[in-house]
């Protein structure tokens, strides 16, 4: 019949006879030479602690510099869109003045072409309306007299001009009278209308063809 022993260290039932234990191979031999030695633990190395203070002083560090960036970040933003609104407001206000500059000086274009033309037109028609002055006045009204000149100085409107014109004889004889020029576009013709009193005037300045006889 077999017989058994106990391994010390592990407590297994092993033959009499074995030298090593199946299960842990604790060696038999070592109860010969005394107790086994137990075995010293590894000590594993223990992590540092940061403790809460360090936790706290990171979390608040990076707490802090997100602060601080999202302040630099409205900052630089504020300044971004002044800086544009500037332009913007500078570029509008140079436009307008161009604009205006550009406004100004069509209409002083305008405004002198218009001034060209109607200087033209009286410096025609008072050239035309000198033979009509002097047909009226020795035709009509029978005086010994004729136009010399007339000067146009205002526009009526509706193709209406007032002026005057110089009349004088051969005696030496000259008077100014009012007169209305009307620019008679459909017929290219000129129609003269002596003013107020001209006719009394003229009559008395000038003499008739039929005084003229009487000499």
């Amino acid at each position: 019949m077999d017989e058994f022993k106990f391994c010390p260290k592990c407590g297994a039932k092993v033959k009499v006879t074995a030298k090593f234990c199946p299960k842990c191979g604790f060696s038999f031999a070592q109860l010969n030479g005394g107790a086994p030695q137990p075995e010293q633990p590894i000590s594993q190395p223990q992590p540092v602690n940061q403790g809460d203070n360090g936790g706290s002083w990171f979390s608040n560090h990076h707490h802090r510099n997100w602060l601080i960036g999202g302040i630099l970040g409205v900052i630089l933003v504020i300044v971004a869109v002044t800086v544009a609104s500037s332009i913007i407001t500078t570029q509008q206000t140079q436009a307008k003045k161009d604009a205006m500059i550009q406004s100004s000086a069509l209409k002083e274009s305008a405004k002198k072409k218009k001034e060209a033309k109607e200087n033209k037109t009286k410096k025609e028609l008072s050239s035309s309306a000198v033979s009509v002055v002097t047909d009226l006045i020795q035709n009509d009204w029978d005086l010994d007299a004729s136009c010399d000149d007339v000067t146009i100085t205002s526009s009526y409107g509706d193709n209406q001009y007032g002026g005057y014109a110089k009349v004088s004889d051969d005696e030496g004889n000259e008077t100014t009278v009012d007169l209305t020029v009307t620019d008679v576009k459909y017929d290219d013709n000129v129609s003269v209308e002596i003013d107020g009193d001209g006719h009394d005037q003229l009559d008395n300045t000038f003499y008739t063809y039929d005084d003229d006889d009487d000499y």
